[in-house]
Formats: C-alpha cells, sequence, structure tokens
C-alpha cells in the first residue's frame, strides 16, 4: 500500500512575502490618489471662498458705493499691493470688518485658507488671503494661492 504524502497546513514564507508586497504596493497607490483628493478638495474650497467673498464684497459696494479701502494699492505689482504682510493684515482687519462687522453683515465669518486657519503669515506665507483696497474705494484685489500651481491666483474688481 502506498503512503500518500501529507501536504502542510498553511502558506510558505515566500507565498505570504509575495502577498504583503503586492498588498504594500496596492496601499501605496491609494494613498497617493487620496493626496491628490486632498489637494483637489482644499483648492475646491479656496475657489469657493474666493467667490463667496467677492459676493460680499459687491454687496457691500451696492450699499456703500465703494470697496473697502486698506493697504497700498500697486498697478505696477502681479499682486496689486496686496503682498505677504499687509495683504493678510487688509484681509484680517479691514475687510473682515466690513464684511461682518455692522448691523446688516454681508457674511457670518471670514473664510480661512484650509492649511492656515489664522490666515496669519507667520504660521504659513503661502497659502493665505490676502486683500487690498484701493485709497479711493473703486477697486480691490483679493489673492490666494492654490496647490495645482504655483502662481497666484487674483480676483481683480473695479
Amino acid at each position: 500500500m502506498r503512503q500518500k504524502k501529507q501536504s502542510p497546513n498553511g502558506f510558505t514564507l515566500i507565498e505570504l512575502l509575495v502577498v504583503i508586497s503586492i498588498i504594500g504596493i496596492l496601499s501605496s497607490f491609494a494613498v497617493v490618489s487620496l493626496n491628490s483628493a486632498r489637494n483637489k478638495a482644499r483648492d475646491a474650497l479656496r475657489k469657493a471662498d474666493m467667490t463667496q467673498i467677492r459676493t460680499a464684497i459687491n454687496l457691500y459696494y451696492d450699499e456703500n458705493n465703494r470697496y473697502p479701502i486698506c493697504g497700498s494699492w500697486d498697478d505696477t505689482s502681479a499682486d496689486f499691493g496686496a503682498t505677504v504682510q499687509n495683504g493678510s493684515i487688509c484681509y484680517n482687519t479691514a475687510l473682515t470688518t466690513a464684511l461682518t462687522g455692522g448691523s446688516k453683515p454681508y457674511l457670518g465669518q471670514m473664510p480661512k485658507d484650509p492649511k492656515n486657519p489664522t490666515n496669519v503669515p507667520t504660521v504659513d506665507a503661502t497659502y493665505i488671503y490676502r486683500y487690498v483696497g484701493n485709497a479711493n474705494g473703486t477697486a480691490y484685489a483679493l489673492v490666494y494661492r492654490i496647490e495645482d500651481n504655483t502662481d497666484l491666483q487674483i480676483i481683480r474688481g473695479w
């Protein structure tokens, strides 16, 4: 009578290493695509914030016949004078007061960049919302940056 050769129960070390390697590779693809989705979500929020602020500024203009005044307007500068330091101060002070203050506020609270919720340059000088309004209230610029592009994003009103 012939004896049956008993096969070992379980997996060999090589089989386990192959499976673990495949799972590791697949999970790294998932993490990369998740980070990309997070970047796109933050950029979408930034664009929505700017649309909301632009609408509030236009409502302010309709009632006051001028845009909020703050900063040093500069037509020769790429950001119209909404520098990181002064533009963020104008955003956090003059624009915030104009749009959220008074008996009839245009916004409940000012939006902040998702990577810089305090909107101060010492936390993150790259991702910060900035504002400048010229001295006679006839023009303004909102400046921000998105993660998909290194260029400044500028919304100019006049």
